[in-house]
C-alpha cells in the first residue's frame, strides 16, 4: 500500500493539552547536561526554582507539546499502516515566538503540512502549533515545532510535495568556537522523562532490534546540548533570545561519548556541526538564530 497524498495533507490532531511546570523545565535542562556541575552557578537559573532569574530552556518547546507523532501518523487517512521501526527523524525547526514560562498551560494542534515521495519511503512535513493559554482562556501563538518526518517503504506513489528549506552547508573557514559536551552513560535515561519514552534509548533488547550495540541518546537531546552550546557561548547564557533553530540528524550519538561543536557566527545566526570524539562521525548539522537583543 502507498501513501493517498489528497486525504492525507491537511489532517489535523485533536487539541493536547500541557502545563509547564517548574519540575518539567529543569528536568529537561538536566536532562541537555544542565548542572552537571553542581557547583557551576550560571547554570542554575535552568535548574533552580527559586533562582531569581529561573527561565525555561527554549528547546524544551521539542518536548512541551506532548503530542504523540506515532499515533498522529497511524490516525491520519491516507497514511497506510507501517513498521515503528522505518520511521526516522530527519529534521527538526523550532520557532520561538514568546518566551517559555513556567506555570504556564499550552495547548498544541498538529498539521501535516507537505508530503513528499522520496522513492525509498516518504518524507512527511508535521507541522507543531503551540499557543499559551491565559487565565481568561485567550490563546496566544508561542512557539512552532516543524518535523520532518521520513517512513521508510511508502515510497513510489509519485506526489513530489513543495520543496523544503534546506539546512545550509557549514562554512568551509575555521569555526569561531568549539566546544566540547561530554554526555554521561544515563543521559539517555534522564531525557526520557521529559517524553521521548521510546524504548531504543533504554533497553538493550530493543537497541539490538534496531541494529545499535546499545541504546542510543534522542537526537532531540543532542539538538537541545547544541543550542545550549550556542547560547552559552554567544548569548552569555540568555536563551530568552533565541528565535529560530534548525538542524538535520546525520547519526546517532551513544550516551557517554564526546560531543564535539563547531560554531560559526554570522550576524544574528550561529551555524554548528557536531561530531562524536569517539568515533569522528558527524551527528546533527544546523543553525540557531537569535533575536535583536541577543548582542552576539
Amino acid at each position: 500500500m502507498s501513501i493517498e497524498v489528497a486525504k492525507a495533507i491537511g489532517f489535523e490532531t485533536e487539541e493536547v493539552k500541557a502545563l509547564c511546570t517548574d519540575r518539567d523545565a529543569i528536568l529537561y535542562s538536566l536532562g541537555i547536561g544542565y548542572s552537571s556541575d553542581p557547583m557551576n552557578a550560571e547554570e542554575l537559573p535552568y535548574t533552580y526554582e527559586l533562582h531569581e532569574d529561573f527561565k525555561v530552556f527554549p528547546t524544551y518547546t521539542t518536548c512541551l507539546h506532548k503530542t504523540d507523532i506515532f499515533k498522529a501518523l497511524t490516525s491520519c487517512p491516507g497514511i497506510p499502516n507501517f513498521n515503528p521501526m522505518m520511521l526516522l527523524h530527519g529534521e527538526q525547526r523550532i520557532q520561538v515566538l514568546r518566551p517559555l514560562k513556567a506555570g504556564v498551560e499550552y495547548v498544541t494542534k498538529g498539521k501535516i503540512a507537505n508530503i513528499s515521495d522520496k522513492g525509498k519511503g516518504a518524507l512527511i512535513q508535521f507541522d507543531l502549533l503551540s499557543s499559551e493559554v491565559d487565565a481568561q482562556g485567550k490563546k496566544t501563538l508561542a512557539f512552532v515545532n516543524t518535523l520532518s518526518l521520513f517512513i521508510r517503504g511508502l515510497g513510489g506513489f509519485g506526489h513530489k510535495g513543495n520543496p523544503v528549506e534546506n539546512i545550509p552547508a557549514t562554512p568551509k573557514r575555521p569555526a569561531c568556537k568549539e566546544v566540547k559536551q561530554v554526555t554521561t552513560p544515563n543521559q539517555a535515561i534522564i531525557y526520557r522523562l521529559s517524553g521521548d519514552i521510546n524504548p531504543l534509548h533504554i533497553d538493550p533488547n530493543m537497541a539490538a532490534l534496531g541494529g545499535f550495540d546499545k541504546p542510543i541518546l534522542h537526537g532531540l537531546c543532542t539538538y537541545g546540548i547544541c543550542a545550549k552550546a550556542a547560547i552559552q557561548t554567544f548569548t552569555q547564557g540568555n536563551g530568552d533570545t533565541l528565535k529560530n533553530m534548525a538542524a538535520r540528524f546525520t547519526s546517532h550519538v551513544f550516551p557517554g561519548e564526546t560531543l564535539l561543536i563547531s560554531l560559526w557566527k554570522e550576524g544574528t545566526r550561529v551555524q554548528f556541526s557536531a561530531k562524536t570524539q569517539e568515533r569522528g562521525i558527524e551527528v546533527i548539522v544546523g543553525f540557531v538564530e537569535f533575536n535583536e537583543k541577543a548582542k552576539l
